[in-house]
């Protein structure tokens, strides 16, 4: 009967708004398009939720090895590394737990199923077209652990003449990069594809190296007209020294070690047998492994961990967009998804007692969903209404309704668009499912856990001023989630098991500011203001500040008889305001200090008329400019200053 009402729900939501047929809106020439935002192309000035998009443009300008260095700077959005490259990576957006950020790769959940949080510290930025990032609205369309927003990498397609490229560098602490990147089109096949290695030896006395075996790939495939079959494929193998592994007995470890190897394949298929209809059709499989060694886990050297922890996530979905006009667009579709883990964890102990304790369980759970959205576009598509309901069906906890609608409305003052007012806001609920480890972890886990559940407000405006030169926005917002899952402890037996227990209320503001006074020349500021309470429960927020500001300045001086031709200078800045962080050697709750960080990266790229080498670049990246001794994670210190130089040739 459970089923049968879910699909039902289901049919309901597939069943079209009856309206005229019609084209579909004309796209833009010009601007960035995004995709998370709708689950659909659409100009993101036309999106009335908060998102951002990091292009293609500026990870090239920028030089980053890694995402969480792009994800810096972006507002809302709070990134915490622990250690130096390759060490532990998460992102809070909105103050949101890291379990309640969903981080995508080409529409794909990649969250780990056993802590529910991604590890960002090993995602390198190879092969991509851009960074979108939403900040709150995301479980209606994407489902759990969307609370605080969702993070998606999409990869570039190849377009164009074949063309590859051959990068290399090195830098202090025995840094090095080293990455092969191809794109083009031939007839009816598009592709585009990277192989890269980089590794360091770290900046601490021992075990702090890191090493990171990379790979991406995407094709398109036009099989008949306006039918597209695509493949993408994405896998690293990374392995990191965990210098820090006793920072909580003020020792270093000289052998503890964390690898990871993860591989993604997804196959769509696109077709839009109509101008009103379009539908597409995909399936996708993510594995990882990870494990963890330590020959000598305490500081009297008297015991051994090994744990070894695969997953895998199996999804299909099918999704039908139809084009009403000037009634809107309507999308529907249905996902399935199945996630499975079988972690094992061995501690053998050289001094009894005991000699040996096994912790290890197998998990695994299925979720059907069905989600439809409608999308109002009038006045000529200045007045922009959104709203939306998801249904997810989880064998585990059972069934989650998540609603949300939101407004645009732009007001061109002068009939240009380059003197234009856009005002949004909007509604979002969203859960976090339990996670595997919440669930079954040997002594603690709690199988009777329900969903964090949320629901945020949200609202702000746009103001484009001097011919679009100038751009300044705000948005507030304003989330309550509840059914916290938290360790809750006996204080006479002192053991811990997961509980729901009490809620976090959280308001913010997020303003940002970008000014192009001279051609060539982009100045960018950013800062977020958050506050936040916890009711009921023994957790508190950690490492994220009330504070946080990022400036930035890109200067591109082109010659005037080669526009290929250009020097390329990118700079940042990084504020982050004092945090509450846990001692690492009382366990109690302290101050983490206010730290600024700044980056600067330059180009020159040239081009040249020696077939087949086609360009040349020449640039370096001085991260930690300043030498600032923080740590964005108490006892785990970030790297000093460290810089690369290097080349890229283009054939």
């Amino acid at each position: 009967m459970k089923g049968f009402r879910f699909w039902a729900v289901v049919a309901v939501m597939l069943v079209p708004v009856s309206a005229p047929a019609g084209d579909e809106p004309e796209e833009h020439a010009l601007g960035t398009v995004v995709v998370t935002a709708t689950r659909g192309e659409q100009p993101i000035e036309q999106a009335t939720t908060s998102i951002s998009a990091i292009t293609a443009e500026e990870i090239e300008s920028r030089h980053a090895d890694t995402v969480v260095e792009l994800l810096r700077g972006v507002p809302g959005v709070d990134v915490t590394q622990q250690g130096s490259s390759g060490t532990s990576a998460s992102v809070h957006i909105r103050g949101a737990d890291a379990d309640q950020t969903l981080m995508l790769v080409d529409g794909v959940e990649v969250n780990s199923p056993t802590l529910g949080e991604f590890n960002f510290g090993t995602l390198t930025a190879d092969n991509l077209d851009r960074i979108e990032v939403l900040r709150g609205a995301g479980g209606t369309l994407y489902g759990s652990e969307a609370v605080g927003g969702v993070v998606n990498l999409v990869t570039k397609r190849g377009t164009g003449r074949p063309q590859f490229s051959l990068l290399n560098e090195g830098g202090n602490g025995d840094t090095q990069r080293h990455r092969l990147s191809f794109s083009g089109a031939q007839q009816r096949l598009g592709f585009s594809g990277s192989l890269s290695y980089q590794s360091s030896g770290g900046f601490r006395p021992v075990n702090d190296d890191y090493s990171n075996l990379a790979a991406a790939l995407r094709l398109d495939a036009d099989v008949i007209e306006r039918g597209t079959l695509r493949g993408f494929f994405r896998y690293h193998d990374a392995v990191v020294g965990l210098f820090n592994n006793l920072y909580y007995q003020g020792l270093s470890d000289p052998n503890a070690r964390f690898s990871e190897e993860r591989y993604l394949f997804k196959g769509e298929w696109e077709h839009r047998p109509a101008d009103s209809l379009r539908y597409r059709l995909a399936g996708a499989v993510v594995h990882d492994s990870e494990t963890f060694t330590d020959p000598d886990a305490a500081a009297t050297f008297a015991s051994a961990v090994r744990s070894r922890i695969p997953t895998q996530i199996t999804t299909g979905e099918a999704q039908a967009t139809y084009y009403a006009g000037s009634a809107g667009i309507t999308t529907a579709g249905v996902e399935f998804k199945e996630k499975e883990a079988r972690p094992k964890s061995l501690n053998v102990n050289f001094a009894p007692p005991p000699p040996l304790l096994e912790q290890d369980f197998a998990a695994s759970r299925s979720v059907y969903a069905g989600y439809v959205q409608q999308q109002l576009l009038l006045l000529d598509e200045h007045l922009i209404a959104t709203g939306g309901l998801r249904v997810d069906d989880d064998e585990g906890f059972g069934r989650e309704v998540s609603a949300a609608w939101s407004v645009g409305y732009l007001h061109d003052w002068d009939g240009s668009g380059r003197w234009a007012t856009r005002l949004k806001g909007g509604y979002a609920e969203g859960f976090k499912a339990p996670t595997f480890n919440e669930l079954f972890y040997p002594g603690f886990g709690n199988p009777d856990l329900d969903a964090e559940t949320s629901s945020e407000y949200d609202g702000g405006a746009v103001q484009q001023l001097w011919g679009e030169r100038l751009s300044v926005e705000a948005t507030y917002f304003t989330r309550r989630t509840a059914n916290l899952i938290q360790a809750v402890c006996d204080p006479t037996t002192y053991v811990c098991t997961a509980q729901n227990a009490g809620r976090v209320d959280v308001q913010g503001v997020e303003t940002g500011v970008s000014l192009r006074p001279l051609a060539g020349l982009t100045l960018r500021g950013t800062y977020t203001y958050l506050d936040f309470e916890v009711l009921g429960g023994s957790r508190t927020l950690l490492r994220r500040p009330h504070n946080r500001m990022a400036a930035g300045v890109r200067y591109r001086l082109a010659s005037p008889l080669q526009a290929e031709d250009a020097i390329d200078l990118a700079g940042n800045v990084n504020f982050a305001g004092d945090r509450a962080d846990v001692d690492p050697t009382t366990f109690t709750t302290v101050n983490n200090p206010n730290y600024t960080v700044a980056d600067v990266a330059v180009t020159y790229g040239r081009r040249l008329l020696l077939a087949p080498l086609q360009r040349v670049e020449l640039f370096g990246r001085i991260g930690n400019l300043f030498d600032r001794n923080y740590q964005e994670a108490l006892g785990f210190k970030a790297s000093p200053i460290n810089f690369v130089v290097g080349t890229q040739l283009t054939f």
